[in-house]
C-alpha cells in the first residue's frame, strides 16, 4: 500500500482549520521569527496573539512549537513565548490554532475510531495448516480477518529457482560449526551451529516443512549468517546476470522468538541486510528483494540470525533474479471458518477456527485488516491508499474541534465539530449500510 509522510498529513489535516505556511526571510533574535511576506496576507497587527502556535519545521529549531505572543503586521515578525529558540538562521514554519502534539494525539485516537472502516490492508502468507489443525494463532499485526485462502506451497527444488539446495535435502554430516561449510551453504558467527533436522512419522515432525529434512540454526554470543554465494560465471550455476539486477529471496523459516531472523541479501561490494524480520510465530514465508550494484558479479544470500541463545530452523529457501515478486501458485477461498480477535494488550491477532483440515504443510493466505500506524515524530509513516486520506482527515478535524469547544454545545468550534462528523460518515456511508467482507483479495476501498 502507499504511504504517507506524517508530516504532510499534518498540514493537509490543518489547512482547513487555518494552517500559514511560510519561509523566514530572518530570525532577528531568540525570540522573533520574522517572515516579511506575512504582512501581505495578514497586514492587522495582533492577528495571531495568543490563540496561534508556531511550528519550526527545518533549521536549527526544527520540530520546536511555541504560542504566538506578538505579531507586528507591517513587518511579519513573530514574537514567540516561552522558551527562546536558537534562531540565527531562516527555516521553514507552519502557523496554526492547534499546537502539532495536539494534532498528533487526535490522529492517533482517529486511527482507532475509524478502524475497520478505513484500516491497513494485510495480506499475510506466513502460516503453514498442520495435519488435523483447525485453531490458528495469527500475528499480531492482524486486528480482523476477511478472507482466507489455501494454496501449494512453491517448493525450492522449483526449476526456477537459481540457489543449489535449497531444499536442504543434500547433508555431508549431521551438522557444521561456526566458520564451516557444506553442500553449497556457509555458516558463520561465534559458538554458531547448523544442524541436519530429520522428519520422523507417526506423529508428523513440524519443524521438518518438506522433504526429509530442515537446517536448525543454533545461534550463541555472535549474530550469525547463513549464506550461499551465488556466481553465475561458474558451471554450478544457471548463468543469469547480477550486475544492477534485482534480486528477490524467498525462505520458510520456524522460530518462536519473534525480531531474530532476517533474509540477507548483498555482495561483497554493497553488503545488505533484509528487513523482513521473522514475527515469531512459527513457520513463516519471509520475502526479501534488493538492487544489486552495477559491479555487483556475485551475490550472497540467505539468513543472518540476531544474538544470543537462538534456535531457528530453515527450509525451502529459492532466489529468483529479475522479476519484481516471487513466483507463485493459485490458491483456493476457504469458506468455512470463524475469528476471534485478539484480547486487549493480547500478543497476537487473534485465532481462526476452521471446520475443517487443510492438510499438512499447505501454505495458507490470509487477508484482513489491522489499525493504521500510529505517529510519534514528523518522519513516521502511515500505510494509507490515497483515497482513504479525506475520511480519516475529517475525523482528526472532528476530535480537534471538540477538544477546542472544549466538548461544550454551541459556538463556532461546536459547529466545525459537527461539520467534520457528518462528512466522515458520508464519506464512509455508514448511515444504513453494513461493512461487510471485501469481494475482492485485496480491497482498496473503505470497507
Amino acid at each position: 500500500m502507499p504511504t504517507s509522510q506524517w508530516s504532510t498529513m499534518r498540514q493537509e489535516i490543518l489547512r482547513p482549520l487555518g494552517l500559514v505556511t511560510g519561509s523566514a526571510t530572518a530570525t532577528t533574535s531568540t525570540t522573533v521569527v520574522t517572515d516579511s511576506k506575512l504582512s501581505d496576507r495578514f497586514p492587522v497587527d495582533d492577528y495571531f496573539n495568543d490563540q496561534w502556535f508556531i511550528h519550526i519545521t527545518e533549521g536549527n529549531d526544527d520540530g520546536k512549537s511555541r504560542r504566538v505572543d506578538d505579531y507586528v503586521g507591517s513587518t511579519g515578525a513573530v514574537t514567540v513565548g516561552g522558551s527562546n529558540i536558537s534562531g540565527s538562521d531562516t527555516p521553514n514554519f507552519e502557523l496554526s490554532q492547534f499546537h502539532p502534539d495536539d494534532v498528533k494525539r487526535a490522529y492517533n485516537r482517529a486511527r482507532q475510531v475509524v478502524f475497520p472502516h478505513i484500516a491497513m490492508v494485510r495480506d499475510l502468507e506466513t502460516v503453514v495448516a498442520g495435519d488435523s489443525q483447525y485453531v490458528y494463532t495469527l500475528p499480531s499485526n492482524m486486528r480482523l480477518v476477511d478472507r482466507i485462502f489455501v494454496g501449494n506451497r512453491r517448493g525450492a527444488n522449483s526449476s526456477d529457482n537459481l540457489l543449489l539446495n535449497g531444499d536442504f535435502e543434500d547433508w555431508d554430516s549431521d551438522s557444521i560449526s561456526h566458520g564451516g561449510s557444506q553442500n553449497n551453504w556457509a555458516l558463520s558467527g561465534s559458538g554458531a551451529y547448523f544442524i541436519k533436522e530429520t522428519d520422523v512419522s507417526a506423529p508428523d515432525n513440524y519443524l521438518v516443512l518438506d522433504g526429509s529434512y530442515s537446517g536448525l540454526i543454533k545461534v550463541a554470543s555472535a549474530t550469525t549468517t547463513l549464506l550461499q554465494t551465488y556466481n553465475s560465471a561458474s558451471s554450478s550455476y544457471t548463468a543469469v546476470g547480477t550486475e544492477g539486477a534485482e534480486v528477490n529471496l524467498a525462505a520458510w523459516v520456524y522460530c518462536r522468538q519473534s525480531g531474530k531472523v532476517a533474509l540477507y541479501i548483498g555482495s561483497a561490494d554493497d553488503p545488505t541486510t533484509g528487513v523482513s524480520a521473522h514475527g515469531g510465530t512459527g513457520w513463516e514465508l519471509l520475502k526479501y528483494t534488493a538492487v544489486l550494484s552495477s559491479t555487483a558479479t556475485t551475490v550472497d544470500v540467505g539468513l543472518s540470525v540476531a544474538a544470543s541463545n537462538v534456535a531457528a530452523y530453515v527450509d525451502e529457501i529459492w532466489m529468483t533474479i529479475g522479476p519484481s515478486e516471487m513466483t507463485d501458485l493459485p490458491f483456493d477461498d476457504v469458506r468455512d471458518w470463524e475469528y476471534t480477535g485478539p484480547a486487549a494488550g493480547a500478543s497476537d491477532g487473534g485465532t481462526v477456527r476452521l471446520r475443517r483440515s487443510l492438510g499438512v504443510h499447505r501454505g495458507l493466505r490470509i487477508v484482513g485488516r489491522d489499525l493504521l500506524s500510529p505517529v510519534t515524530v514528523d518522519s513516521s509513516t502511515v500505510e494509507i491508499d490515497g483515497e482513504l486520506l479525506e475520511p480519516l482527515y475529517f475525523k482528526v478535524r472532528q476530535f480537534l474541534c471538540e477538544e477546542r469547544s472544549g466538548h461544550g454545545y454551541g459556538g463556532y468550534w461546536t459547529e466545525q465539530a459537527d461539520r467534520w462528523r457528518m462528512d466522515y460518515e458520508s464519506a464512509i456511508k455508514i448511515d444504513g449500510v453494513a461493512v461487510r467482507s471485501p469481494m475482492v483479495a485485496v480491497p482498496r476501498t473503505v470497507f
